[in-house]
């Protein structure tokens, strides 16, 4: 038996996987993983000590400690081990990748096969070489369907995650300019996400690909085996009916039979995002009743197109991320939105590299085609470029939370965006 299947009847007689020995670790599988700031292998015993059920580590000195498993590289074997799993469990994974959307449209996913199937799907977003791993280790035998989101900011990440996922099914949300000072380019982006195209083409997988994104479509090129969906074209087809705040679609399909959802999302670019539920939930037999119950009880959180009306104002927060792409959407639907007293609280966006300035410069140039009563830029990438547009800017949360006492926001419709390092939920209680 090799070692790997060895650890793996151990993790199988454990209450599952930690990577934390701050934890509550009883019984569990202990890895050992090490960071820039810390070495797992120095919490083995300890962990052990307070009811840890096993270690998996690669420090030599441990081996003679009972329950302890030493690899070359605790984070490889981990990898390992949920590939390992993945086979063991051997049931159907839809992968979910792409610059925007990507955990809602996972959350939608989910919600409709949850329906029909007994669901495990990437919590939060658990979407990296450790999350991925952790989230698969998560399924048991009662599990019939894996959903599995995957991240990246370099180019060759999908591939190792689809290696260690092994999807069935696959679904690019879209391509945008994201984590570009990892990637590069926008060309880095595009090879990057659509290492999940290839990874399904050569194992014969079925990707399920938005119709109308030309971007997508070319990357998809020469792939036959794929269900398409969009506006225009595709088994499933949609449009909005109504945006105010919230979305009403409707849809056909395949029989061009037509259907009406009205969805608790808000914003026009969550479209995409629901016909692509509706797609994989039709593919997998889930019925149209069940699939449409499923989107219209589903409701946003984690900061992400929430709708949250407090005692002075209607609030749009949608602080989880931000970049190019998703900041242009979301601030077009904004001015779309029939409201009084409009204002926009908006963040800088981190790790765009050489285009920083540009593409702030993109976001102010469309704030000032948008009729608003107040406009609060935060952080430094918004100081020397707002000299031109003297709206209120602010370097940090707190400089805003100080304005906010003296000048509070009240009877207004308010649009928060920015990046997840602002913190921009900080000012939620203000306003």
């Amino acid at each position: 038996m090799s070692q790997i299947a060895r650890i793996h009847q151990a993790f199988l007689s454990s209450k599952g996987i930690s990577t934390d020995s701050r934890q509550e670790n009883k019984e569990v599988m202990f890895f050992a993983l090490k960071g820039e700031n810390f070495d797992g292998n120095k919490y083995v015993q300890d962990v052990l000590a307070k009811g840890a059920a096993y270690a998996v580590a690669d420090d030599p000195s441990l081996r003679e400690i009972e329950n302890v498993f030493i690899v070359d590289n605790a984070l490889l074997a981990l990898q390992e081990l949920a590939r390992f799993h993945r086979r063991y469990l051997n049931i159907p994974i839809v992968a979910i990748t792409g610059t925007n959307g990507k955990t809602t449209t996972k959350e939608l996913i989910a919600a409709v096969l949850n329906e029909k199937y007994s669901i495990k799907a990437t919590a939060g977003n658990f979407n990296n070489h450790i999350g991925v791993p952790l989230t698969l280790l998560s399924m048991d035998k009662s599990i019939e369907l894996g959903i599995v989101e995957m991240g990246a900011n370099h180019v060759g990440e999908i591939a190792e995650l689809c290696l260690i996922a092994e999807p069935n099914y696959g679904l690019i949300t879209n391509v945008g300019k994201a984590h570009l000072e990892g990637f590069g380019s926008f060309e880095g982006v595009k090879t990057a996400k659509g290492e999940l195209y290839q990874y399904l083409k050569v194992n014969d997988g079925l990707m399920f690909i938005n119709a109308n994104n030309e971007y997508l479509q070319k990357m998809a090129a020469g792939i036959n085996n794929r269900v398409e969906y969009g506006t225009s074209n595709g088994s499933i087809k949609g449009k909005i009916i109504d945006n105010n705040p919230f979305i009403t679609i409707g849809w056909s399909d395949s029989n061009e039979t037509t259907h009406r959802v009205k969805t608790n999302l808000i914003g026009e670019y969550n479209l995409e995002n629901i016909l692509s539920a509706i797609c994989i939930g039709s593919k997998l037999e889930v019925d149209i009743k069940s699939i449409i119950r499923a989107l219209e009880n589903y409701q946003p959180t984690n900061n992400r197109s929430q709708f949250i009306k407090s005692d002075q104002n209607q609030i749009i927060m949608d602080a989880y991320n931000a970049n190019p792409s998703s900041m242009q959407v979301a601030l077009l639907n904004f001015d779309k939105i029939k409201a009084s007293n409009k204002v926009l609280i908006i963040g800088g966006m981190k790790e765009l590299g050489d285009v920083t300035v540009a593409e702030h410069q993109k976001v102010l140039d469309t704030i000032s085609t948008i009729e608003l009563s107040r406009v609060i830029l935060i952080g430094e990438e918004f100081e020397e470029l707002n000299k031109k547009y003297a709206f209120e800017y602010f370097a940090d949360n707190q400089a805003v939370i100080e304005t906010l006492n003296k000048e509070p926001i009240t009877e207004s419709y308010i649009l928060i965006k920015g990046s997840r390092s602002n913190k921009l939920e900080e000012l939620l209680s203000l306003l």
